[in-house]
């Protein structure tokens, strides 16, 4: 045996903790993963899925060469013989129905991918389809289009580092390792979340659950599963009677507050109360609190993106930091511009102003009156794309980093339009749920075969930090890197794929770090001066300083935007947020099933990993103990959970810390539906519960994938 030593980082999930990496070079395996103490942002911290990469990467599912589809199952196929056959019928496919019939979806560990993503992006807009489909679409999704209402502030909000209160909405963390700007970094959370509480933070945490973040929190709100919507119409209000704002911000850089205060007026501390069933007092407390600051931001988390009204509720957001006047301004420092491998360009004090046209400029779908954003369709109308015939019908489908059959909403469904593709080509490194539908399956690669930087949090990043990482291991067996995938198949088509730094021309030899330099041709710090550090690196010469607004600058943000008015003039309406959903029975549907993460397990990756999936069990369904009595059920027993749209099993366990009339569970468990499985190991899918077509976001398509009602009852015997 022979030991080396590699530094990299880990790709697990989105949080990117530096690591190291003892590695035996003679077998090409991993024996031991930990966290590296000098780096300057993690400081040591992983995770305990990143401590587990080197059984990941070797657990006996592991694909090392691809599978096709045949009569007889999925049986081995020669990688460079399966792009040969792909390339073969997605031309047939292309001639017949043309570029729309071909989609991408690109799943959550494609962000963990620096190469994957963008490539795949490329290959759709050299052959001119607008099906690309990402999981972004299906997660946050309001995140993105909110500044398209109501604008943003170039120069960012407050960071928590510097902030005098924070406050945090359905996100967890110390759990997830997620954190949006102005709330609590994924990076070594604990450690940070602890600084801040030292330095003076003061913590307002909401959410449903006693989460672990809450446990820390000065003021804790236990909002009702779907009402966070209108707890921020009652804070909004309450800050708006009683001259709490900023009013020198507003009056420079607002529009509509008069028309803010008519659209709130009906959301009254008392009715806030009953709706949501937090507090009066905790209420007021929370929103004069936050607006005292005289720094901070508010943040969310999946939670309430999942939920009903999700775009208003990130436009309420907004709202909030506008209204307090939350952005850094001229003369102010700030640590990342934006990110490292981001174009370069100036930090100003100024509005970039509000662009709702472009919500509807995108290629318009087929299903529900939607628009593609941001280059991407809505993830949630792709099953009906799939199965609805005519012009523009998807049929060929890549899918990279992903697990349709565990991830999209409305099971079956998906599974049904699955089934109807002429040709589904997925890249995984076993065989799941997804990739037993699939007619190819590409072995790929895990993070360690691959040189990578990270690529979603480069923006995130609290401090100017980067880390380029060469492949830790080398390839072995018969496998590919995800954009491989693409560049081969575009080969055999005769395409070209153009990116920022050149283009991808037929048969043209190319290396990950070649794509790495042609994707990041453009970025502030270079490749070339990354790749010359070992490890990760701040790179303080990238601290700015924000400038002082354009001459002739005079853009202004939007309180009350076309359609908010009327959204939350509905939701005033609504007796409870799971109204919006077609069959809800307030009489039946007493519980709202609300979405978690778990430390162990991300989404549907580390379920393969036995010593991962022990530490979880299965998808408990967490209910408070109180709830547990009143049902009649205790630990362990099995429980079926049925929304107006479905119903599936589940392990039941008591977790006080869980909301009465709320059953807390993980997405993407779960395997093919009507299959056999331990319930206590597999789980159950929550996306068989969702339905696509009432209480959508009329922006996004996101349906409710969270704050579902539910029935709860003991499971049937057999």
């Amino acid at each position: 045996m022979s030991v080396v030593t590699k530094r990299s980082f880990c790709r697990f999930c989105h949080a990117g903790c530096a690591i190291d990496v003892d590695v035996d070079t003679v077998a090409n395996a991993v024996l031991q993963v930990r966290g590296v103490q000098e780096d300057p942002m993690y400081e040591g911290y992983t995770c305990v899925k990143g401590r587990h990469l080197g059984f990941q990467h070797e657990h006996p599912g592991r694909l090392r060469q691809s599978m096709k589809k045949t009569a007889n199952g999925h049986e081995p196929i020669d990688t460079n013989l399966a792009f040969d056959e792909i390339a073969e019928r997605l031309a047939g496919i292309l001639a017949k129905h043309g570029p729309r019939s071909v989609a991408t979806y690109c799943g959550t560990a494609a962000y963990q991918n620096a190469t994957g993503l963008p490539i795949a992006a490329a290959f759709h807009a050299s052959i001119g389809s607008p099906s690309f489909y990402t999981s972004s679409s299906i997660d946050q999704p309001g995140k993105a289009v909110a500044p398209l209402r109501h604008g943003a502030w170039a120069a960012g909000v407050h960071a928590i580092d510097t902030a005098d209160v924070a406050m945090v909405i359905g996100c967890n963390t110390l759990v997830s390792t997620f954190g949006y700007p102005g709330g609590l970094p994924g990076f070594n959370p604990l450690v940070r979340l602890r600084r801040a509480k030292e330095a003076g933070l003061s913590l307002i945490v909401i959410d449903p659950r006693f989460t672990e973040v809450a446990h820390y929190a000065d003021l804790y709100l236990p909002v009702k599963p779907g009402e966070d919507t209108t707890l921020l119409s009652a804070f909004i209000r309450e800050i708006l009677e009683h001259d709490l704002h900023d009013k020198e911000f507003c009056a420079q850089y607002v529009n509509g507050l008069d028309e803010l205060r008519i659209a709130v007026d009906p959301y009254t501390v008392d009715y806030a109360s009953r709706r949501t069933g937090v507090d009066a007092g905790l209420i007021v407390e929370a929103a004069r609190r936050f607006a005292a600051g005289p720094r901070g931001a508010v943040s969310t988390g999946t939670g309430p993106d999942m939920a009903p009204h999700s775009s208003l509720m990130e436009h309420l957001v907004l709202v909030m930091n506008t209204l307090c006047g939350r952005y850094n301004r001229a003369g102010e420092m700030v640590q990342n511009p934006g990110g490292l491998m981001t174009p370069p360009g100036p930090l100003r004090a100024q509005v970039i102003p509000p662009k709702p046209e472009t919500l509807t400029k995108g290629p318009k779908t087929r299903i529900r009156n939607l628009h593609n954003q941001r280059g991407q369709a809505p993830t949630s109308t792709l099953a009906e794309e799939i199965l609805l015939e005519g012009e523009g019908q998807v049929r060929a489908l890549f899918t990279l980093g992903g697990n349709p059959v565990v991830a999209w909403p409305d099971q079956l469904t998906t599974v049904r339009a699955l089934q109807n593709l002429d040709l589904h080509v997925l890249m995984d490194v076993h065989m799941s749920p997804s990739a037993q539908l699939a007619d190819y399956v590409i072995a790929s690669t895990l993070s360690l075969e691959r040189p990578d930087v990270p690529t979603t949090i480069d923006r995130w990043f609290d401090q100017p930090y980067q880390h380029y990482t060469p492949a830790v291991l080398e390839m072995r067996g018969d496998i590919r890197q995800e954009w491989q995938v693409y560049t081969e198949v575009a080969a055999r088509l005769g395409v070209t794929i153009k990116m920022a730094g050149g283009d991808i021309t037929p048969g043209m030899a190319v290396t990950a770090d070649d794509v790495l330099d042609l994707i990041y041709a453009n970025s502030k710090l270079p490749l070339s001066e990354l790749r010359k550090h070992v490890g990760g690196a701040l790179f303080p010469e990238y601290v700015t300083t924000v400038q002082p607004a354009e001459e002739g600058a005079n853009a202004r943000l939007e309180m009350v935007p076309e359609g908010i008015a009327e959204e939350m003039a509905e939701v005033f309406a609504e007796t409870t947020s799971a109204s919006v959903i077609k069959g809800f029975d307030p009489a039946v549907h007493t519980f709202r099933m609300s979405t978690r993460r778990l430390k162990s397990v991300f989404n549907s990756s580390g379920r393969e990993v036995e010593k991962l999936r022990e530490r979880e069990g299965t998808n408990f369904a967490h209910l408070n103990s109180a709830d547990l009595a009143e049902l009649g059920v205790k630990d362990g027993d099995i429980v079926e959970v049925a929304s107006p749209k479905g119903a599936i099993k589940a392990v039941v366990k008591a977790a006080d810390d869980v909301s009465r009339g709320t059953v807390s569970m993980a997405h993407a468990w779960g395997g093919l539906p009507d299959t056999p499985s331990d319930l206590g190991i597999v789980g159950s899918t929550t996306g068989a519960l969702i339905d696509l077509e009432s209480g959508y976001d009329a922006i996004t398509g996101i349906p409710v994938m969270s704050a579902i009602p539910v029935a709860i009852r003991p499971a049937p015997v057999g």
